[in-house]
């Protein structure tokens, strides 16, 4: 396994599976491929965290760009994908997760195998499932061709159309394929021995010998319902899709997440729950660039007291003059008097800019201390 931070570069020489990772990069916008003199070619992270898992079982583990420990900055990850607010099987990535010594594809993994487990004990569906068989007994509907073709010698059987109540859906077989594959891949004991604890409760089922027309048949099926999220990361581990887009194909299980929704999410999330008392709104358009026609919409990430504050996330270390703009349109859109830009904390120091009748503040939040940034954050959006 290979960890890296966001925008760091991955040589040829520092990677067996650089042949296989290239190939990874035609597949999507997570990573780029360069070239650098002296060194030769090079894979180089973007602005995605997460997990990137290669058909060869190689992995590459991409760690937010912060000064602080690995296992401080993966518990950093879980805790913002759990702030995520549409996110897919979130509340299953649990407080009591090892994530100080595991992996994040094993977390993920973990994560997949709860979710699993809880569609268990709430009792896996049957339905009815169309089959036609040689029989020795009579049931369903005679096929009368197929029936005097096969049983010309042998007037004991019955060639039969029938349905027949099972749990072989569509979604158990592909579980069962992802449970199979997770079992071969996981490094850590635990997962492995509850991967193999529920594929037993899929003895019944087949696996998926065509994951493409079982997804189908999956999505079109109306008790699907139930299964909604485990099927979305069934996807993910059958290499079907990324949860960067569920949309085209990759060539390998990319666990990736847009670092700058997370901080977004993250921030959003902390700030409602401080400021609890106070009117806030989260990612509300109520306002626009222009009057007539109505176009152009703005929305801030928070919109704090009625618009007289605005709070907006930006993950990046240099603030530009485009941001600025666009924090000149809040101001006189909301009519806002005071604007915040939440950063990460650089070397370049936090400012406050200052108009005729607004101010845009840079605060820098402590991804690691939340509770004492909102204070801090409440304290200046007070005076």
């Amino acid at each position: 396994m290979k960890i890296v931070r966001e925008f760091e570069k991955i040589f040829a020489d520092e990677c067996d599976c650089f042949d296989e990772l290239s190939k990874f990069v035609e597949a999507g916008e997570y990573l780029s491929l360069g070239w650098q003199r002296g060194r030769g070619a090079f894979v180089q992270a973007k602005n995605f965290v997460g997990v990137i898992h290669l058909p060869s079982g190689f992995q590459i583990e991409i760690l937010p760009k912060l000064d602080a420990p690995e296992k401080n900055l993966r518990e950093l990850v879980v805790e913002m994908i759990r702030a995520l607010k549409n996110f897919a099987g979130k509340d299953f990535l649990a407080a009591d997760l090892d994530t100080a010594h595991l992996p994040l594809y094993e977390i993920f993994i973990r994560n997949y195998l709860e979710m699993v487990s809880a569609l268990v004990k709430r009792g896996l569906k049957s339905s009815y499932i169309s089959r036609e068989e040689n029989l020795n007994f009579f049931k369903g509907k005679l096929l009368v061709g197929q029936h005097v073709r096969k049983n010309f010698a042998h007037r004991e059987k019955f060639f039969a159309a029938f349905d027949e109540y099972s749990l072989d859906r569509p979604e158990h077989r592909l579980i069962k394929s992802t449970l199979d594959k997770l079992l071969h891949t996981t490094r850590d004991p635990k997962n492995f021995r509850q991967a193999n604890r529920l594929l037993a409760d899929f003895d019944s089922v087949e696996q998926s010998f065509n994951f493409a027309a079982d997804f189908a048949a999956a999505s079109n099926d109306r008790l699907n319902r139930d299964y909604e999220i485990v099927m979305a990361w069934t996807k993910i581990f059958l290499a079907e899709k990324s949860f960067t887009a569920f949309a085209g194909r990759a060539r390998a299980a990319a666990l990736l997440f847009p670092m700058e929704k997370l901080f977004e999410a993250y921030v959003a999330a902390h700030v409602k729950k401080f400021f609890a008392d106070r009117n806030v709104k989260i990612q509300a358009q109520e306002k626009f660039l222009f009057d007539a026609p109505r176009e152009f919409g703005l929305k801030p990430d928070i919109i704090l007291d009625d618009g007289k504050i605005i709070m907006d996330t930006k993950w990046k270390l240099k603030i530009s003059e485009g941001d600025m703009y666009q924090m000149f349109a809040y101001a006189k859109r909301y009519g806002a008097e005071k604007i915040f830009l939440l950063c990460p904390p650089n070397a370049d120091g936090e400012k406050i800019y200052r108009a005729e009748d607004f101010s845009v503040q840079i605060f820098f939040v402590d991804l690691f201390d939340m509770d004492l940034s909102m204070k801090a954050l409440a304290e200046l959006s007070r005076r």
